[in-house]
């Protein structure tokens, strides 16, 4: 049983932190009770310390005085916990799953007009989706013949960065988010130059803005975690509500935006029943997974930004490859943060056994 190794491939700078413990965002105590769980003992890896045909590998493992580099048996199944951008990785990850490697979440980064792409194949998830294009000048101003609010986000992204609204007032239209220290710019009806700069210098999409309900009158959203498990089949692991800070759009934690539960922000919305929104929501995020999963390769475990309007309704906002987790852990839903690390090694194990079978 020592021998079973389930590989969780980190980048640099989190193997750098491992002997210390001081891992940020992730948790190494809820990887080793996973393991102990699942009877699996998890490793940890860089990309470039694993080569096909390599049958041994140095990696970090918990021995009894800490975390000790050892030299071990390269695992057959790997949770990829990376975020490449660059083309050489992915290749390098291709060649280690033509070797025989079952690598799952196999790649982290999908831009947000393709998953949108993907998901409106699906017929039956289209009225969930926000009206999307790929922000041009041209495409902004139909768009805002038609929307009193829009967002502009960058189609490859992460954490609420370069994120830009739109909103049309009595007197024309404000745009959010792209000047420093917060400033909001006034316009009429030609996009600010910095906006226009943005545009240029990046891929941006133009996405009618979701009527979010609030919390406090502040916008919310939800992160849904949706992963395999030890059966191989999806599940609803847990869900967080993000609330932006006062006076802004963005949810994102990273943003400033603060963590509840469900429960408590449906508080302002007394009409709606908990368990039939919870119901809703995982039901919409369970289909989300297995259409994409159906174009992804190996996808396994992923965070959904939900939004819901005051009807209870969810509406889909992106999809993140490598869900951070910290929401649960800020949200103190301990039990949740804990299953979010059990499941992706209960399915490790399950692709192990999978193979020996």
């Amino acid at each position: 049983m020592n021998n079973r190794y389930i590989g969780i491939l980190v980048n640099d700078s989190w193997f750098q932190r491992i002997p210390s413990g001081r891992t940020y965002h992730e948790s190494l105590p809820c990887y080793e009770l996973a393991g102990r769980l699942h009877g699996v003992t998890p490793c940890f890896f860089r990309l470039k310390d694993i080569q096909p045909g390599q049958p041994f590998i140095y990696a970090y493992v918990k021995k009894e005085e800490g975390y000790r580099r050892c030299l071990i048996p390269a695992p057959d199944v790997i949770h990829n916990r990376t975020l490449y951008t660059k083309p050489q990785p992915k290749l390098a990850i291709r060649r280690l799953v033509a070797d025989g490697k079952r690598i799952f979440n196999e790649w982290n980064r999908y831009g947000k007009g393709h998953i949108h792409e993907l998901l409106m194949l699906e017929p039956s998830l289209r009225p969930h989706l926000p009206v999307t294009h790929q922000a041009t000048p041209s495409s902004v101003r139909e768009m805002m013949a038609q929307f009193p609010q829009l967002i502009l986000k960058p189609n490859s992204s992460s954490i609420g960065m370069g994120i830009m609204k739109l909103e049309r007032t009595s007197g024309g239209w404000l745009l959010h988010g792209a000047a420093p220290r917060g400033r909001t710019i006034p316009f009429r009806d030609v996009l600010p130059a910095i906006a226009r700069r943005k545009l240029k210098s990046r891929s941006y999409l133009v996405q009618q803005l979701l009527p979010l309900a609030t919390y406090n009158g502040r916008p919310f959203d939800l992160r849904v975690s949706v992963q395999r498990n030890e059966t191989g089949d999806w599940q609803i692991t847990g869900i967080a509500a993000k609330v932006a800070k006062p006076g802004a759009f963005r949810t994102n934690v990273a943003q400033g935006g603060v963590v509840y539960t469900l429960e408590k922000v449906l508080q302002s919305y007394p009409h709606l029943d908990l368990e039939a929104v919870r119901q809703g929501v995982g039901d919409f995020s369970l289909r989300v997974a297995c259409q994409l999963s159906e174009h992804l390769p190996q996808l396994a475990d992923i965070g959904l930004d939900v939004g819901l309007t005051e009807h209870g309704f969810p509406m889909f906002i992106e999809c993140n490859g490598r869900d951070l987790r910290y929401s649960f852990q800020q949200g103190q839903m301990p039990d949740a943060f804990q299953r979010i690390y059990a499941n992706p090694v209960g399915f490790a194990k399950y692709l192990l056994e999978k193979g020996d079978s």
